[in-house]
């Protein structure tokens, strides 16, 4: 039987430049009024895609509030369309609500960048880690248990229960499952936090939106998942909705081509990591009991974590440390517009369609090729790769996703449609499943007979790699 999950009857009304004017639960904007979260407003969601696009500044803080928004407005939606067949709690819907606006608080500088400056660094560390520390970091130390409990829910069971919803998958719910695909779904790629930033970031980088979410949600319900051996609800949309999804992913492509994978925004991004890179020995994070941590360190200490955003930058250029000289000089140098040379961008399908065929270790492929290069021209390169996926490796994603009937007259069993919808509207795989190898030089000076020399190089060892 469906629970009505209704809205709080008080709680804090955002004007929001996506969604509008949205109330939250008053929860929620307990956790929003914490330094720990206040901090996002100071996290470029795009990284440094703002040096390219300038309008590019959206930050963390505003995409969380647009997820917990969503999130519950797809549970309600849910509720509506799947009646008896399921029963959400308010309890559980508050749970997902949260998940949704505490879902980025592990980010570090600069979103995703920081991911990949660690990973330089050698270190392999994901955000969501991070953000189910932060979570229970700020219950614990502004004593927000009281407030949990005041809605009805526990430390030992609820706030696991949204540290899973984070993550996407988790073990505490058998018969809810689909609460799990919501904010991270793990099974298709379709959730609410694409959804906003999809819708955010589109609106930041005056590039056209074509999906429209309020119609999947309408015509969404939850099912019975065929494929599975044991009873599993999952989320299913009407079969008509299928050009809608197609269109939703076909977003997500054009975002990364055309602004988080574009070459400009690579090349300022390669800038940016080897300016933490030289800094990181020098550089640390200070928390309340004196011990300080490298910046390649602070992932491992929350509260050090806390104390990390975007300001990093202006503390690096502005530093009188002679040691964090090299990182001031590049830095500089980002800042004046003298980037990496742009030697220019091999594709496999062209280059090798059989390593383009196959799953490989991209980070394997990007630094032999580096090796190699540096080994025969003797000066530094930077390797990044334009790699889409849609989510799967080189999988429409269409096949992942279950489709239902329009049921006829008053018959209200589910009707599934098993119409292949991945030959309906195949993807490209110039457009959707990409696949470029960067290549730039550190060096400004070289002469166009250098650059010739390089490219074919670049060619000839793309053209004979195998993994």
């Amino acid at each position: 039987m469906s629970t009505i999950v209704s809205s709080p009857d008080y709680g804090k009304v955002f004007n929001d430049n996506i969604h509008g004017h949205i109330l939250l639960h008053p929860l929620c904007v307990k956790f929003i009024d914490t330094p720990e979260f206040q901090r996002m407003r100071n996290i470029k969601q795009l990284g440094t895609t703002y040096l390219v696009y300038p309008c590019a500044s959206v930050n963390r803080f505003e995409h969380s509030i647009g997820v917990c928004y969503l999130a519950g407005q797809m549970i309600e939606a849910l509720c509506r369309n799947s009646g008896n067949d399921i029963n959400v709690t308010t309890e559980e819907k508050l749970c997902v609500e949260l998940a949704g606006l505490c879902h980025d608080l592990g980010h570090g500088p600069l979103s995703h960048s920081w991911e990949r400056y660690l990973k330089a660094s050698g270190v392999d560390w994901k955000h969501e880690e991070s953000s189910t520390e932060m979570l229970k970091y700020i219950i614990q130390k502004y004593d927000l248990e009281k407030e949990l409990k005041k809605y009805g829910l526990n430390m030992e069971y609820h706030v696991e229960l949204i540290c899973e919803f984070i993550r996407g998958e988790g073990k505490l719910l058998v018969e809810n499952h689909f609460l799990y695909q919501v904010v991270s779904n793990k099974d298709n790629g379709i959730d609410v936090d694409k959804w906003d930033y999809f819708l955010r970031d589109g609106n930041c980088l005056n590039l056209s939106i074509s999906f429209d979410y309020k119609r999947l949600m309408q015509f969404s319900r939850v099912v019975l998942d065929p494929h599975s051996n044991q009873p599993k609800q999952v989320i299913a949309f009407r079969n008509k909705e299928a050009r809608n999804i197609y269109d939703m992913f076909r977003v997500r492509s054009d975002l990364h081509l055309r602004a988080y994978q574009h070459t400009a925004v690579q090349n300022t991004e390669l800038m940016w990591i080897d300016v933490l890179l030289k800094a990181e020995n020098y550089f640390t994070i200070q928390i309340s009991s004196g011990a300080k941590f490298a910046l390649n360190e602070a992932h491992t200490n929350i509260e050090a974590m806390s104390r990390l955003t975007d300001h990093i930058l202006c503390d690096i250029q502005y530093s009188n440390d002679p040691k964090l000289e090299e990182a001031k000089s590049l830095l500089n140098r980002l800042q004046t517009r003298h980037l990496y040379k742009f030697i220019g961008s091999y594709n496999l399908i062209f280059i090798n369609k059989e390593i383009y065929n196959k799953s490989i270790d991209v980070e394997n492929l990007k630094q032999s090729l580096k090796d190699e290069l540096q080994k025969q021209f003797g000066i530094e390169f930077g390797i990044t790769a334009t790699w889409l996926n849609c989510g799967y490796p080189l999988i429409n994603p269409l096949e992942k996703v279950l489709f239902f009937k329009k049921p006829l007259y008053n018959n209200t069993s589910v009707v599934f449609d098993d119409t292949k919808f991945q030959n309906v509207y195949p993807m490209n795989e110039l457009e959707f499943f990409k696949r470029d190898i960067n290549v730039f030089s550190k060096s400004l000076k070289l002469e166009d007979s250098q650059l010739k020399e390089i490219d074919l190089a670049c060619n000839s060892f793309l053209k004979n790699f195998r993994p």
